[in-house]
């Protein structure tokens, strides 16, 4: 089940910016999905999907 609610992404806010539109009020950026991925143990692509979230924060 995924959350209605919306987190915007960048990086020009103090805090997160929470909303239930597709657009941020302030910025006017896209928001994202607030919920987390749901964890299965079974999960084939996890180590890439992982490695590339690394290699984004860097």
């Amino acid at each position: 089940m995924k959350s209605d609610i919306r987190v915007c992404r960048t990086h020009e806010h103090d805090r997160p910016v929470y909303t239930l539109s597709d657009t941020c009020p302030f910025c006017g950026e896209r928001t994202e999905n607030s919920a987390p991925a749901p964890f299965s143990p079974d999960d084939r692509v996890g180590e890439y999907r992982r490695a590339l979230k690394r290699r984004r924060r860097s």
